[in-house]
């Protein structure tokens, strides 16, 4: 894959970004205490957290160990902040260092919010990220890229004849496919998620068309191996549809368009019986 990014010119308006990192403080703390809530709650009903694999659902609790990962991410995040408000204060905004010091804080800023926001942004069926977190991810990979004027990759898929099966062969088919991005993806830059109710994206920073290409090949192949006794000879040799998008964001882009483009080619290569890779 392209792991290079070159170095940008000109940097983002600090005012833009310092609203999005306000805009996703609240939702995060707004969805960490919905969480939270959730989980007190349940306690004091007895119940256990949910397992229904609706999309968007996250499990409602929280134990001792993550607690303290909370705690310890929180407090990265805060001497991020701290780091960035003070370079703020003394940085000249006329010198392009100041900027790039400042993005930098923002980025580690923005990853440690990601981080804390995790614990509300779990799909509870296959442990990837719900869409929330998807879209969450995308803003700060797209202002990435703006910054670094590097491609990013966006691989959306799903599996193949998935409607013949009953409801807990569909849930176990789709935990097998978050196992298998698991295997596909070997950065820890690239970001996983499942889109919808039975679509899955991968986010590829710093991807070219030749390293999304090494990704879908991966999956499709990784997918082509299944063996789930009772379940993979209802179809056959299990397969998937993945449309693709690679692209460079200029400053007055908008992500929308990028995500029609990957959506528009994967559905064209569920249109043209599945089993395929598509580029936008």
């Amino acid at each position: 894959m392209n792991e290079k990014a070159n170095v940008p010119e000109t940097a983002a308006e600090p005012d833009s970004i310092l609203n999005h990192i306000q805009d996703m403080i609240g939702d995060l703390l707004k969805n960490t205490v919905d969480k939270m809530q959730k989980a007190d709650i349940n306690k004091q009903l007895g119940d256990s957290p949910s397992n229904d694999s609706n999309e968007g659902d996250s499990q409602a609790q929280m134990d001792i160990s993550e607690i303290k990962s909370f705690v310890d991410v929180m407090q990265k995040f805060i001497d991020n902040v701290k780091i960035m408000v003070s370079q703020l204060e003394t940085g000249s905004p006329e010198t392009s260092d100041t900027d790039k010091q400042f993005l930098d804080g923002y980025m580690a800023t923005a990853d440690n919010i990601l981080e804390i926001a995790a614990f509300s942004m779990k799909d509870s069926l296959t442990g990837l990220s719900n869409r929330y977190g998807f879209d969450n991810r995308l803003v700060l990979e797209w202002n990435r890229a703006i910054r670094d004027k590097s491609t990013l990759g966006l691989v959306i898929f799903s599996l193949d004849k998935l409607e013949v099966h009953k409801d807990k062969e569909r849930d176990a088919l789709l935990k097998a496919v978050s196992e298998t991005l698991e295997k596909s993806i070997k950065r820890s830059t690239d970001f996983m998620a499942r889109w919808s109710d039975d679509e899955f994206a991968a986010l590829l920073p710093f991807t070219d068309k030749g390293g999304a290409s090494i990704v879908a090949d991966r999956i499709t192949e990784e997918v082509g191996n299944f063996n789930i006794p009772g379940i993979t000879e209802k179809s056959g040799k299990a397969s998937v549809s993945i449309g693709i998008c690679v692209h460079i964001p200029e400053p007055e882009e908008q992500p929308v368009e990028f995500i029609n483009n990957a959506y528009k080619a994967f559905k064209d290569a569920k249109k043209a019986g599945g089993n395929s890779i598509n580029f936008a």
